[in-house]
């Protein structure tokens, strides 16, 4: 007599765990601001040849306003923040927003183009601070997520990975010991923070 073998239900598999980083985010973000700088560009206007011909030998100059945006890193309650050197070199005036709405004037208290940093300060009260982590204490593998202001973005946060550490010789900067992570990072993500996974 054949025998019939009835399968039963399979057992349920467990959905797979949700793998999130908002509690890091939620920790980090706010101490992140966009840095905002202008300065005054002078440029010579090319003499028409219809100018020369009615004497209008004098160079002519014009003035605009040249701007630039970057991210930076509140890492103390008194105002300090910590940027990259290239995002404020040639600034006439710096201004930071926070993430919560308020604007500040910046006042430029420290740089150091061999290693590309730089420090601002803001008046205002109260502030966010970062908690600074030991980059000595990174394995490659870790978590990298970066959090700045590309394109103008402001709060933006991208993942990855470290990629590598004690990154030098790249010719960035004079003194160099970079992170190196393939988080997506953008113009503008200049001087913002890299978290790792627990903010």
């Amino acid at each position: 007599m054949p025998v019939t073998v009835v399968a039963g239900p399979r057992p349920s598999q467990p959905a797979p765990a949700r793998v999130t980083y908002s509690a890091a985010v939620d920790r980090a973000a706010p101490s992140v601001v966009n840095v905002y700088t202008a300065r005054l560009v002078t440029e010579r206007i090319a003499p028409s040849s219809l100018g020369e011909l009615f004497g209008g030998f004098l160079p002519r100059y014009r003035q605009r306003v040249e701007r630039t945006l970057g991210s930076g890193v509140i890492v103390d309650d008194v105002g300090h923040i910590v940027t990259n050197h290239h995002v404020i070199a040639n600034a006439d005036s710096v201004r930071v927003a926070l993430e919560d709405g308020r604007v500040a004037d910046a006042h430029i208290v420290g740089r150091d183009p061999d290693t590309d940093l730089a420090v601002l300060k803001i008046d205002l009260t109260p502030l966010p601070v970062a908690v600074l982590g030991r980059s000595d204490q990174l394995t490659v593998g870790d978590v990298a997520l970066a959090i700045g202001n590309p394109l103008g973005l402001s709060q933006t946060v991208t993942h990855g990975i470290v990629s590598a550490t004690s990154r030098q010789q790249l010719g960035i900067a004079a003194l160099e010991d970079f992170i190196q992570t393939d988080a997506p990072i953008n113009f503008g993500n200049s001087g913002g923070a890299l978290v790792d996974s627990s903010g």
